[in-house]
């Protein structure tokens, strides 16, 4: 039992994984990580990664977003798998929003 903790009655796993959340967690998590990021990328108006303040900013919300549908997952996972999603993000919004990613980066080049 080193790898779990009791928080209000209920043993939680301290080491749990991404890919050990069920199936139906995961699918409220990912839309809701692309949803963020897409709106932090509009509000900054990029079609790049985001600086690291923003990302943290993005990756505290979610997490809380999380917390508050009492999924129990370490912040240490939920910004491991932000990462490893941040390419796959940026492509995704310049599919969903193309005539505003062609706007940004005419933008990005007059400057």
């Amino acid at each position: 039992m080193k790898n779990h903790i009791k928080v209000n009655g209920s043993l939680l796993q301290t080491n749990k994984r991404f890919s050990q959340l069920k199936e139906s967690q995961k699918n409220w998590i990912v839309p809701e990580l692309y949803k963020l990021y897409h709106n932090k990328m509009k509000k900054i108006r990029t079609t790049r990664k985001l600086p690291p303040h923003y990302r943290d900013t993005v990756i505290s919300s979610l997490y809380e977003q999380i917390q508050n549908r009492e999924i129990w997952i370490p912040y240490g996972e939920v910004k491991k798998y932000t990462f490893s999603k941040t390419r796959k993000i940026i492509k995704s919004f310049r599919k969903q929003f193309p005539e505003l990613s062609e706007e940004i980066e005419a933008e990005h080049v007059e400057k």
